[in-house]
């Protein structure tokens, strides 16, 4: 048991995990090494030691004559061995008991990593204890479409003769359930000078314990050695739950609920869950076509109200109108910048401004705008502007939704702070603004770099996230020095600065002298 958090145990939450302790922001709740990793039931081929994706060939390990494995020199990360020792006895004992043939591996990789599983019963007897109570919703899945299709699953392992013996009924459903229900999404590494990669799944045996909450309190963390740190993302009190969001949080609440009723088997009663205001952001509401200046949103009773002028509308009505814009989402060029605007001014007539189909698209947008300012030579202001204004719409809704530490938020902050940057230089440049209009920008520009910096620096070293707090760091020794040159213009032209800050308080205090 760590210091930090205790397991408890309660009906409608089954075993979850409290704070042991006064938690602050950022603080390392606890680290976990994964039970096991594998690839998705659907997976293409990949190695079986580094889980590198198999594209054209491959070799067979030389030592159980089953396993397939990278070609050529082999795996290139050296430390990578998930094709254990004890593994490869396994399966050398079953090549030479029942023929199991490097072909039936290949066809059955979906398999893999329940197969893993099973074989920890032996390998790591306590660990496996720990898995077989985590929660499985087996009676609602039994006989059901999921149940159907991991029978080729129970055909292949039993195939084996790993079962006999074994006491517990359906005991392959029930490790498949325990995957489908507790796993967490897990990078597998990258084919050289390509970048795509397999996405596996990880079962950890202390963050499956992490109760759920649409609005979370932690941050989790999965590095390129698949170890998992789990960070307070707010202030947590002694006693209190510490929960972790299972979904989207940029999704609207149908389809939150939805995810979780399909993959986790429960209807969440959280506090945006509840709120048809999804805790003011309307995130799933419509504008008003009565008052034009509400917006409306579903309630539980499935009648969609508006908030300002109480006027009702038919479900099947608003439901129509929001699948037109979803589907008109799915099929416009999403790397096209007019396409986005288009569809942003259109549906902006329709949908509340931070519904999630709007933050998609905006998203979408920064993200193009970011790519055409960084190639082209000379990006306009305007480019720069809006992609500005779509970063400062963002982020009052990541605020609410994923309050305290969140890397989409981080990741945000710092796409406003470089452009806020590069459009100030190109102001002052072009003598459009003074040395203190641009030292005013440079300072809040730093002021949102060092926010994004606070929350980037618990992300592992070597993850994406890492390598873009590495960035920033040297970005913001590089706006410290532009700032201390503009300074100094500032003064060698026999003037001071005072910040925007310094400033008010200058008015104010003489505007109360004045009174």
């Amino acid at each position: 048991m760590s210091l930090r958090y205790q397991i408890q145990k309660s009906e409608k939450l089954g075993r979850y995990l409290v704070a042991a302790k006064d938690l602050k922001a950022g603080e390392r709740i606890f680290v976990d090494q994964a039970f096991v990793i594998g690839p998705s039931s659907d997976t293409s081929l990949l190695c079986f030691n580094c889980y590198l994706p198999l594209i054209s060939k491959f070799l067979i390990c030389k030592n159980c004559a089953v396993a397939p494995i990278c070609p050529g020199d082999g795996c290139p990360d050296a430390t990578a061995a998930w094709h254990s020792k004890s593994e490869c006895e396994t399966f050398r004992d079953l090549k030479l008991s029942i023929g199991l043939s490097p072909m039936t591996m290949v066809q059955n990789v979906g398999s893999l990593l329940v197969l893993r599983a099973l074989l920890k019963k032996q390998t790591d007897p306590q660990a496996w204890e720990e898995f077989m109570k985590l929660e499985t919703h087996l009676e609602e899945r039994r006989d059901s479409s999921v149940w159907q299709y991991y029978e080729n699953t129970v055909k292949f392992i039993s195939s084996l003769g790993l079962l006999e013996g074994v006491e517990v009924d359906n005991l392959v459903q029930k490790i498949c359930a325990a995957i489908d229900v507790n796993s967490f999404e897990v990078r597998g590494p990258p084919i050289p000078a390509i970048g795509c990669a397999e996405v596996l799944r990880g079962v950890y045996l202390a963050a499956a314990l992490l109760a759920h909450d649409c609005a979370a309190n932690t941050h989790i963390a999965i590095n390129d050695y698949n170890v998992l740190v789990c960070h307070a993302s707010t202030d947590i009190k002694k006693g209190d739950t510490i929960y972790y969001n299972y979904t989207d949080p940029l999704k609207g609440t149908s389809l939150r609920q939805q995810h979780l009723l399909v993959g986790k088997y429960f209807k969440c009663t959280c506090n945006r869950c509840s709120d048809p205001t999804e805790m003011d952001t309307y995130m799933s509401s419509a504008v008003c076509t009565e008052c034009k200046t509400g917006y409306i949103s579903c309630n539980d009773d499935k009648t969609w109200t508006c908030h300002s002028c109480k006027k009702e509308f038919e479900k099947s009505s608003i439901d129509f109108k929001v699948k037109c814009c979803s589907d008109k989402l799915e099929v416009i060029n999403k790397k096209d910048e007019k396409e986005l605007e288009e569809y942003i001014k259109f549906v902006s007539l329709v949908l509340a401004p931070h519904h999630y189909l709007l933050l998609d698209a905006k998203q979408r947008l920064a993200g193009v705008l970011r790519d055409t300012i960084n190639r082209e030579p000379r990006p306009t202001k305007k480019m720069m502007r809006r992609k500005i204004e779509l970063c400062e719409e963002l982020l009052p809704v990541l605020e609410k939704i994923s309050p305290g530490i969140c890397r989409t938020k981080a990741i945000t902050l710092f796409e406003l702070h470089i452009t806020m940057v590069q459009l100030a230089k190109k102001l002052f440049d072009a003598r459009e603004i003074t040395a203190s209009v641009y030292m005013d920008e440079l300072l809040s520009a730093e002021k949102h770099l060092k926010r994004s910096l606070e929350m980037l620096l618990i992300e592992p070293g070597n993850s994406p996230e890492g390598e873009l707090c590495a960035k920033a760091l040297e970005l913001y020794r590089s706006l410290k020095n532009t700032m201390g040159t503009v300074l100094d213009g500032i003064h060698a032209d026999g003037k001071t600065y005072d910040s925007v800050a310094e400033r008010e308080y200058q008015e104010s205090v003489h505007l109360t002298d004045v009174d």
